[in-house]
Parts: C-alpha cells; sequence; structure tokens
C-alpha cells in the first residue's frame, strides 16, 4: 500500500477529532448548542473590528523572492 498524502493524513486526523466529539456528545460530557442572539451580536462586532486579512491561508509572493538569484553552485 502506498504512503498516504498529506491531505489524506490531515482528513484522517480530523475524522479521528470529529469521531472524539461525537464520543463526548453521546457520554454527556460535551453539549453542542446553538448561540444566543445576544453572543451572535457580540462575536459579530469583534468580527467586524478585526482586519479582513487576518489569518489568510494563502499568501502571495513578494516580488523579492521571486527575483532573488539562486546560489552558486560548487563544482566539486
Amino acid at each position: 500500500m502506498p504512503p498516504k498524502t498529506q491531505r489524506e493524513r490531515e482528513a484522517e486526523q480530523r475524522q479521528l477529532k470529529l469521531d472524539r466529539i461525537q464520543e463526548q456528545v453521546d457520554d454527556g460530557s460535551l453539549t453542542i448548542r446553538k448561540m444566543t442572539d445576544e453572543e451572535r451580536a457580540r462575536f459579530e462586532n469583534k468580527r467586524n473590528e478585526r482586519p479582513a486579512d487576518t489569518g489568510a491561508k494563502r499568501r502571495s509572493r513578494t516580488a523579492a523572492r521571486t527575483s532573488r538569484p539562486l546560489p552558486p553552485v560548487s563544482k566539486s
């Protein structure tokens, strides 16, 4: 069997976490509830105050990085 890709490993870890959460819900040690209107308004205000690009997963390369020359190769 070939080794798993990074995406497959991440998907497996995510599924294990979701399974653990479901076990906790089933045994009563974790409760999932809907946010109240007050909580929703409070967190919406905080979300609007943050800059839009905070926590962006994808970042573009800067011009300095793409134009940097390669180091010399030794001839041995």
